[in-house]
């Protein structure tokens, strides 16, 4: 693996800049995406390094999965 031509400052900077807009957008990705082309980075670095500092969820279809059928049951259980 080769060393990034990025600086633990700089990531810093995208990973709050994500943080401030991603309220703003529909989804993460899109407010990463916004990020991306501010800071002149991929999108994917700037998931990676969300990631990296925990402000980015990875989430599967599994865990989705599993999340909607806990809501459809809490939702049973409340008569709605």
């Amino acid at each position: 693996m080769t060393a990034s031509r990025y600086d633990e400052e700089f990531r810093a900077r995208v990973v709050a800049r994500l943080t401030q807009l991603e309220p703003q957008f529909p989804s993460t990705s899109a407010a990463a995406e916004s990020v991306a082309r501010e800071f002149g980075v991929s999108r994917d670095s700037v998931r990676r390094w969300a990631t990296t500092a925990g402000v980015w969820q990875a989430h599967n279809s599994a865990t989705l999965r599993a999340l909607q059928a806990e809501n459809a049951s809490l939702r049973a259980r409340l008569g709605q």
